[in-house]
């Protein structure tokens, strides 16, 4: 697509090979990796596993640069930066620093967010919102911030999960408070640029750079926000009625990337834990997915006299995905549409708002729960999160067909982490383990 073709050259300078998956969902942050000659199916036992290695508990995902894996790990009250050589496995070095904390949801707590590799620095924000520019040729801290300690970013039960986003010069992260939306550093020095206003609760997506209607934009989205109201008025002599939560909209923006400000915003889509990535679609349209009943939306972004204007084009409740942000194919997109209470499957959806069909109405077809699928070589790759069974398919999205499966780590382990594809390696994690996968 032109404009993420234009935002990649122009603003996200990652100095990465052809092969290289720099950053959380690839190159172009769409899940699409441009490898071909993968194998078009696997013996019965599987795709040959190269290597596996222990990981702390979580759902960080690595980058892949110049032949190393780059993984955001812990070891006690510390976070650590992991260098593991691709071809062995073997861990090249670490980098650790202080980061003390424990989520109030211990089932959940553990590593989140993906490195961003980029000019010789690695950028990771971790569960505890500790913000930090690491040197890969010194192997040393450059710079660190804290977004609980700057910003009063809300240490959620489920953590804050965040992986920066490169734009020329800058590096770009949600703090999502009460006063501030996305903000906006120097990525060498480290030395804050701007901030936006407000846009919601909860940093779980990060801000993304693209190109709509002709100029650069920072597109980030806040869940909606919970507001206490009276359930009725209060009767003489009678206790104060039980406050209901309810919730106001969340709000997706666009930014100058050179100041903060709100060139648009659209309010008309309702989610309380947003954390798939919009997806940029021809036309300049975005489509906006979430779980916990959310739905989808499909809005337009259209000049209006000297600014912007949001259009919404559609919503719908026939697909919704909770995690993972959905995977561009000509005019249709694959949706992981399962959330909490939606158990649809893989759905393929076209532009226009029709569902195509998923794997929930498909005699013997797989679920895969909450895990994360990837496009490369006119295939699709997807981790079944909770039977542990990765599944080769052709990327038809008239007509389901599976071409390989293979269990590849332990059932209900919650391996809902994003992929990572490099030279034909494919990188699988589940709760606490890392594998590669060779999928030629």
């Amino acid at each position: 697509m032109k404009s993420m073709i234009l935002c990649l050259a122009v603003g996200v300078s990652m100095a990465a090979g052809a092969a290289d998956w720099p950053q959380y969902a690839g190159q172009n942050r769409d899940n699409v990796s441009a490898e071909t000659g993968l194998a078009g199916s696997w013996p019965s036992s599987g795709p040959k596993v190269l290597w596996e290695t222990k990981v702390y508990d979580g759902y960080s995902g690595p980058s892949i640069v110049g032949g190393k894996a780059y993984l955001t790990d812990r070891d006690g009250d510390s976070s650590l930066l992991r260098c593991l050589d691709m071809k062995s496995g073997k861990e090249l070095w670490k980098v650790s620093f202080d980061d003390p904390g424990v989520l109030s949801s211990k089932k959940y707590d553990g590593t989140r967010g993906t490195p961003t590799i980029s000019d010789g620095a690695a950028y990771l924000v971790t569960s505890y919102g500790t913000f930090v520019c690491i040197d890969l040729k010194t192997k040393k801290v450059k710079w660190k911030h804290s977004l609980p300690k700057d910003y009063d970013t809300e240490v959620h039960q489920f953590g804050i999960a965040q992986s920066p986003s490169i734009y020329g010069n800058m590096i770009l992260v949600a703090p999502n408070t009460e006063k501030v939306g996305v903000a906006a550093y120097d990525k060498n020095s480290g030395e804050r640029l701007w901030v936006s206003p407000r846009l919601g609760y909860h940093a779980y997506i990060s801000p993304r750079v693209l190109n709509l209607c002709g100029q650069d934009m920072v597109v980030a989205i806040g869940s909606a926000e919970k507001k206490a109201r009276s359930r009725g008025r209060k009767k003489k002599d009678e206790p104060e009625p039980e406050a209901k939560k309810e919730y106001e909209p969340s709000h997706v923006a666009g930014l100058s990337p050179k100041t903060g400000e709100i060139l648009w915003e659209y309010n008309g889509w309702h989610c309380h834990g947003a954390i798939p990535h919009p997806v940029e679609i021809p036309g300049n349209r975005l489509f906006i997915t979430g779980g916990y009943d959310a739905g989808s939306a499909m809005i337009q972004i259209a000049k209006k006299g000297s600014g912007f204007e949001a259009k919404e084009l559609y919503k719908t409740d026939d697909v919704g995905s909770q995690l993972h942000q959905p995977i561009l194919i000509g005019d249709h997109l694959f949706i992981g549409s399962n959330s909490n209470s939606r158990k649809d499957g893989l759905a393929s959806f076209t532009l226009d708002g029709k569902l195509e069909w998923r794997t929930k109405d498909i005699d013997d077809a797989p679920n895969f729960e909450r895990g994360s699928f990837i496009m490369a070589d006119g295939k699709l790759v997807y981790l079944d999160g909770k039977s542990g069974i990765l599944y080769l398919l052709k990327a038809d999205p008239v007509k389901y067909t599976q071409l390989a499966s293979a269990k590849m780590v332990e059932e209900n382990v919650m391996a809902w982490a994003p992929l990572a594809l490099s030279d034909g390696k494919l990188l699988v994690r589940d709760w606490n383990t890392l594998k590669c996968v060779d999928l030629r």
